[in-house]
């Protein structure tokens, strides 16, 4: 009965990791790709806002990519948010060349740092069109901004955003980035933000575009000030508005970074459950629920590769056991090597994978220890948040 168990198991989830990567890979087929714009884009001005903490390192990539975009009038605003790295310093570089650089008062209570910094770039936009990009973004081509708002402009799209492609240039990424892209597309599929009956709104915070009426419209960044995922929430409510949203691939022409270290990584993953977290907690008041049951599929799909082998080799009297139970490890070791690939990665990080399914694993437990204790504290670009899970309530620490 033990033996038939492990076959099972195994069977099942070695068959889950194959779907997940099949339907993942669809989904993001499905996302337009972003083409060139024949429009005459040079009569609107766009605002792009860089909200920038402790980016001091890569601003200067970001803001020669942006500088160099033509085809429009554009503005760059960089927003200091508070930084202590030198970021004003580099800032001063590039005030001769058109750059705005603006640095916010305290963030006020009740709001989160990139919502206000954002906030506060719009205060000091002019723009039809405001262009919020993350600091460690990068425009690989000079046409990519006046195409993407041209390509809006056209087809009377009020807000969208780019699918970038993500930066692997640190191993932790290598390693990361195939595991949650494929959970994530899997989950939440992004076609989703293009289809109105939809209430997705897909939106990555590296590049979010919208009219400026269509953003005052809905009360801004004001209007999520106390979300912990700002561009998710400032999708959704444009959406939700009637605002004709699109979510556009652009991963050919546009990079930005999730995170560097594991450590990165771990704090961008509890950000997303406990984000989740307080959503389930305002519609339902208890977030534990449905979170154990993510933590056991957790446990059985990104644990059972590696822990099924232990228990066949451990307890199975039969080999044919021993080596069905390694099928769920080398189904996730070829999903990984296949995502590398198609992210211009080599496959030789894919062995790799248990590490991504163990960072994934930690902060889904540790969301779900806090759901039972009402509080979570999640660490994310040098600021601490603390979430109350029961009132479904977030505050800076």
């Amino acid at each position: 009965m033990w033996d038939l168990l492990l076959v099972a198991l195994s069977l099942l989830i070695a068959l889950g990791w194959v779907v997940v990567l099949v339907v993942s890979r669809r989904n993001v087929s499905l996302v337009p790709s972003l083409g060139r714009s024949e429009g005459n884009e040079d009569r609107l001005t766009v605002s792009v806002i860089v909200p920038a903490r402790n980016e001091a390192k890569v601003l200067p990539a970001t803001l020669e990519s942006l500088l160099a975009q033509r085809g429009l009038r554009k503005e760059v605003i960089l927003v200091d948010d508070h930084s202590t790295d030198g970021t004003e310093l580099i800032a001063s570089l590039y005030l001769d060349r058109g750059v705005v650089y603006v640095r916010p008062p305290r963030t006020p209570e009740g709001w989160m740092g990139k919502s206000w910094a954002c906030h506060f770039g719009y205060l000091n936009s002019r723009g039809e069109w405001l262009v919020f990009v993350d600091a460690d973004s990068r425009m690989m081509d000079e046409r990519l901004l006046g195409d993407a708002i041209g390509t809006a402009v056209a087809k009377g799209i009020d807000a969208f955003s780019l699918i970038p492609r993500l930066s692997t240039d640190r191993i932790a990424s290598r390693v990361v980035l195939p595991t949650l892209l494929m959970l994530m597309y899997f989950f939440a599929p992004p076609s989703k933000s293009n289809d109105p009956s939809e209430r997705l709104a897909f939106f990555f915070g590296a590049f979010i575009a919208v009219r400026r009426s269509a953003y005052e419209a809905v009360g801004g960044h004001a209007s999520v000030r106390s979300e912990l995922l700002d561009d998710k929430a400032l999708g959704e409510l444009l959406k939700a508005s009637g605002k004709r949203t699109a979510l556009i691939d652009a991963s050919e022409r546009f990079e930005a970074e999730f995170a560097g270290t594991f450590r990165d990584h771990l704090g961008g993953m509890m950000r997303l459950f406990t984000q989740y977290a307080l959503d389930e907690a305002k519609r339902r008041g208890n977030p534990f629920q449905r979170l154990s049951r993510y933590l056991v599929g957790g446990l059985l799909f990104l644990g059972g590769p590696i822990a099924l082998p232990l228990l066949a080799i451990a307890t199975a009297q039969n080999p044919l056991v021993v080596g069905v139970s390694l099928t769920p490890l080398l189904a996730l070791l070829a999903s990984q090597a296949l995502y590398l690939r198609w992210m211009g990665e080599r496959v030789r990080y894919a062995p790799l994978a248990p590490l991504a399914h163990l960072v994934i694993l930690l902060a889904l437990i540790r969301v779900s220890a806090s759901t039972l204790k009402g509080k979570a504290e999640v660490r994310w670009h040098g600021r601490t948040y603390v979430a109350d899970l029961r009132g479904g309530t977030l505050k800076l620490g």
